[in-house]
């Protein structure tokens, strides 16, 4: 069984305590887990158990075994009643083993059941998560581009301005001006057919 180094990284000195409180915030800021890293970390995890549980079978019969050999180099009257004692011990190391790898699989189920139900918890916050970024975007830039609309008509209307064409606004108070005048006009001249 391979064993893994982990090397730490060296810690300096801060120089200054607001560099020490930055070190702080950006040690501090929590390691997103996604469900696949959860499951699979929970699945290794019953991996080795059965790993250590198998490991410790194997020395068992290792040493049953090793125990075995030496007897079998003593006389052969203590060999024979040695070899009883051997077999007994190889089938309770068996017994041994298959309890412990039974233990190890039931935990294993476990450890899988627990992963699912927060995969299950986590799809679903996710799914909420990103729908209300979603909709945030996009009131976001609904919100830019009414601005920029707003932004553009202005530039546009001064420079329109500049060139000394009217701005809409200027259109729509001169067609409400005309109709009015219309609307005198219209009232005189109802005058002048009746008199």
């Amino acid at each position: 069984m391979a064993r893994k180094v982990i090397k730490r990284a060296a810690v300096t000195k801060p120089a200054t305590k607001a560099a020490s409180k930055a070190n702080v915030k950006k040690v501090s800021k929590p390691v997103p887990m996604s469900a696949r890293s959860v499951a699979l970390a929970g699945v290794g995890a019953g991996a080795r158990a059965i790993e250590r549980v198998q490991g410790n079978a194997m020395k068992v019969y290792g040493t049953i075994a090793k125990q075995a050999q030496a007897l079998r180099n003593m006389t052969t009257e203590a060999a024979d009643a040695l070899a009883a004692k051997t077999g007994m011990f190889v089938r309770e190391g068996k017994k041994l083993q298959g309890k412990t790898a039974a233990a190890a699989q039931s935990q294993v189920e476990a450890t899988a059941k627990e992963v699912k139900a927060f995969a299950k918890k986590s799809q679903k916050a996710i799914k909420q998560n990103m729908t209300k970024t979603v909709d945030e975007t996009i009131a976001s830039a609904k919100e830019g581009v009414t601005r920029l609309e707003h932004v553009f008509e202005t530039r546009v209307a001064r420079t329109l301005n500049t060139f000394g064409v009217p701005s809409a606004q200027n259109v729509r108070e001169l067609q409400t001006r005309m109709a009015e005048l219309q609307k005198a006009l219209n009232q005189l001249n109802r005058r002048a057919v009746r008199a």
